[in-house]
């Protein structure tokens, strides 16, 4: 039995997320303090405030997931949870390299929170968008992407769910060309710009500077990178698919297959929501583990447990 941790990203924000383990559990509460102080402004306002146009806004939502995630992952570390590969979904990219142990939790706090800035400020806020195409096989999107200029793909979420990112007026035209090709939905996501698209090239030489500042260590389980949907092969690589990986697509079921072809069994997603275990369920057969509550991440020990025990046998 093999067992990943799976890290989510923007979008999985949503007030007073993981406010029962920062109630709970000493070591949560001292992450969150941590990040208050490292970013030297009161983040967890931010998370357990009532304002949720702050959360959501890129360079808030970016800590406030890592955060968070982190939160929960050093809870289920001290609870004896061992894993064989980590990976993230875009954000969650860095919350899988600080358990990986390749960032420090305060490196990637401060990375995150750029990133998001930068992001932010990288096109004209309303003049780029994203829109996920669901029921299309990504072959056909790929086919109908080439031939509208200013879309291109951002996340290959699942087989049959993919993500475009692009110029406003050019996303807006291409809805049709979706929804004639067969799509059974094309869903406009809430989000403020194109992200993982070359139109995010203004944030790249600032963001790789940066990084090129941090210290990168030697992951100490295999980390399977969005950019390449492949295990990381050095830290410098890491460094390197980061910096790629604000205008690269995320491939999310070839990192998934990737994890397959490693033997993994069980999927812990670890953090807000279930975004990723519902698209990790359309892709594999594997066992999948939600921590979005505490009761959920009891639920995932219990899971976990028996199942070690019935590979046992």
């Amino acid at each position: 039995m093999k067992t990943a941790l799976v890290f989510p990203g923007q979008g999985s924000q949503k007030l007073n997320m993981m406010k029962d383990y920062y109630d709970e559990f000493e070591i949560s509460k001292k992450i969150m303090d941590k990040a208050c102080e490292t970013l030297n402004f009161d983040l967890k306002n931010v998370i357990f405030g009532s304002n949720e146009m702050e959360l959501t806004k890129t360079y808030n939502a970016q800590p406030a997931l890592l955060t968070t995630s982190i939160m929960v992952f050093e809870v289920l570390k001290s609870k004896g949870v061992s894993f064989d590969v980590v990976a993230g979904h875009s954000l969650g990219e860095y919350s899988a390299l600080v358990a990986a142990e390749v960032l420090s939790f305060e490196d990637a706090l401060k990375a995150v929170r750029l990133r998001g800035t930068l992001m932010e400020s990288a096109i004209p806020s309303g003049a780029g968008s994203m829109m996920a195409i669901l029921g299309l096989p990504f072959e056909k999107v790929e086919e109908i992407v080439q031939e509208i200029d200013g879309v291109y793909i951002a996340n290959y979420n699942s087989e049959k769910q993919v993500v475009v990112s692009g110029e406003i007026t050019s996303l807006l035209s291409s809805e049709e060309r979706f929804k004639e090709a067969g799509a059974r939905r094309v869903v406009r996501l809430n989000v403020s710009g194109p992200f993982h698209s070359p139109l995010m090239e203004p944030a790249k030489k600032e963001f790789a500077k940066f990084l090129n500042s941090l210290e990168f260590k030697t992951p100490k389980v295999p980390v399977v990178l969005n950019v390449t949907g492949m295990p990381a092969k050095t830290a410098e690589e890491i460094r390197e698919k980061l910096i790629d990986q604000l205008t690269s697509p995320v491939r999310w079921v070839k990192s998934i297959w990737s994890m397959e072809e490693m033997g993994i069994t069980n999927y812990i997603e670890v953090g807000s929501g279930k975004v990723l275990s519902g698209l990790i369920k359309r892709t594999t057969k594997a066992s999948t583990y939600t921590t979005d509550t505490i009761e959920e991440m009891e639920k995932t020990l219990e899971g976990v447990m028996k199942n070690a025990r019935i590979a046992e046998f």
